[in-house]
């Protein structure tokens, strides 16, 4: 006859160890986060979103808020494109002590980073040089549609890898 005790309590630990690895895993992610980056195409067509590693309030921000903050800063850049030769803009908009900032190339291709306050002006500056650099790489593949959503995992894991290094020295 088979015992099934001891096979019913490793399966109950093994739950209970996966239950706290999830748990600590969530929450390690979400304490984790800075902020938030989107690339806006022509058109204010979305081709990149994403959240970048940190520390600090906008882990409490739902995601959903974090996009219409971005968006809502759209309107701010529009106006603010005009009136500047600049490729950086330090702060186009502001929510609850949250910057926006924004990056537009020459293509009208803008990059835009939710972050926290305080954050050094000239780490976000280089950040979007490099973010820059990167999104040349893309736009030169022959295979990349103009204007279309980037879902390649390589370009995501490269973005995460320039924050970190440009936001955690």
């Amino acid at each position: 006859r088979f015992n099934s005790t001891p096979h019913r309590t490793a399966k109950k630990e093994e739950g209970d160890y996966l239950k706290n690895f999830v748990s600590r895993h969530t929450y390690s992610e979400r304490d984790q986060e800075m902020g938030y980056l989107a690339i806006v195409a022509k058109g204010d067509v979305l081709i990149y979103e994403t959240k970048l590693p940190a520390s600090g309030a906008l882990a409490r921000v739902p995601e959903n808020q974090l996009q219409f903050i971005v968006h809502q800063a759209l309107d701010s850049l529009d106006e603010k494109i005009w009136n500047t030769t600049n490729m950086y803009m330090k702060e186009i908009d502001r929510f609850n002590n949250m910057p926006v900032s924004a990056y537009v190339t020459a293509g009208h291709i803008k990059f835009m980073l939710l972050h926290q306050l305080g954050q050094d002006e000239n780490s976000i500056k280089q950040f979007f040089n490099d973010l820059y650099k990167l999104y040349i790489k893309v736009a030169m593949n022959p295979f990349y549609l103009k204007n279309t959503p980037i879902n390649s995992s390589s370009f995501n894991e490269r973005v995460k890898i320039l924050a970190r290094n440009h936001f955690f020295r």
